[in-house]
């Protein structure tokens, strides 16, 4: 099975168990998962940001990484703009969140990540995915295994919490103690030397959550 992104794994964990046509926490979590995406493209070195603070096309996306395509598309089919001016769009958009989802769902379908199931009766045109439970478990298990217990912690790994956290579902997953230990664990990082990259990230995931949700009713 392929290593999965903080993005897969944020949408794996956002699944309802009997299946979803969104998102748990629809509005938060589509929006973490737009914000999840757009930050894999920064980290990916497939956008960048110009001395303005516009977000521009750097490389080509590379193979595995289609899900990422409707928004790499996006920006690479219009003049360079600020994050808030592509948050607008998408926002506005109703079609633009579905489109994220089913891409992002579609790519964890052939290694049985998840499974694809047709909608009936009135939602009969739209697409139910159903998350495959154990591999739920691992994603949140290797993440309290970081994130809980003092030691080496990946970036990823970070950014994944904070996105769970972000989207209010860290509270499925984890106690209130765990909730709290996670708070603390996050904190040191991001005050530690080695921490900077990581502060760098988080950051971005708070100022883009709060553009997204102020850009419209929420995607």
């Amino acid at each position: 099975m392929q290593d999965l992104s903080f993005t897969q794994e944020f949408f794996l964990c956002a699944l309802k168990p009997k299946g979803s046509t969104t998102l748990t926490n629809s509005i938060e979590s589509s929006t973490c998962l737009f914000a999840g995406a757009l930050l894999e493209l920064l980290i990916g070195g497939y956008i960048e940001f110009d001395d303005k603070n516009r977000v521009l096309v750097k490389q080509s996306l590379s193979a595995g990484k289609e899900y990422l395509s409707f928004i790499y598309e996006f920006i690479s089919n219009n003049k360079p703009m600020k994050v808030e001016t592509v948050a607008e769009k998408f926002v506005f958009d109703f079609k633009k969140p579905d489109e994220l989802f089913q891409l992002v769902g579609r790519s964890l379908v052939k290694d049985g990540y998840i499974e694809e199931e047709s909608g009936k009766g009135l939602f009969k045109n739209k697409v139910s995915f159903i998350p495959n439970e154990s591999e739920v478990t691992k994603v949140i298990e290797k993440l309290r295994a970081e994130l809980l217990e003092q030691g080496e912690i990946s970036d990823e790994v970070v950014v994944l919490g904070a996105l769970l956290n972000k989207s209010g579902l860290i509270k499925k997953y984890f106690s209130k103690y765990e909730v709290q230990k996670l708070d603390e664990r996050l904190k040191e990082i991001k005050k530690s030397e080695a921490g900077v990259l990581v502060k760098k990230l988080v950051d971005y995931i708070d100022t883009w959550i709060v553009i997204i949700s102020t850009s419209g009713s929420g995607v």
